[in-house]
């Protein structure tokens, strides 16, 4: 299975922005990613389309499993 952590925020247009990481650490917890995401935000290191990011928006992380059903 893989792990991929999503920081996403919101733009100066109001759009989503996310931020993807393979492989994150087992122990996050809120705190620390909400950190991260406000240090991502002062900055100000990424750009949008829609300009700069402003606000976070939530943190997730994805979980992909691949059940190979045949294989040649």
């Amino acid at each position: 299975m893989t792990k991929r952590l999503e920081l996403r925020f919101e733009n100066e247009l109001g759009n989503i922005v996310t931020i993807a990481l393979d492989n994150p650490l087992d122990n996050l917890t809120e705190e620390t990613v909400s950190a991260a995401m406000d240090a991502v935000i002062a900055g100000n290191g990424f750009i949008s389309s829609g300009g700069n990011l402003v606000a976070k928006r939530d943190a997730r992380i994805v979980s992909r499993s691949v059940d190979t059903i045949f294989a040649s």
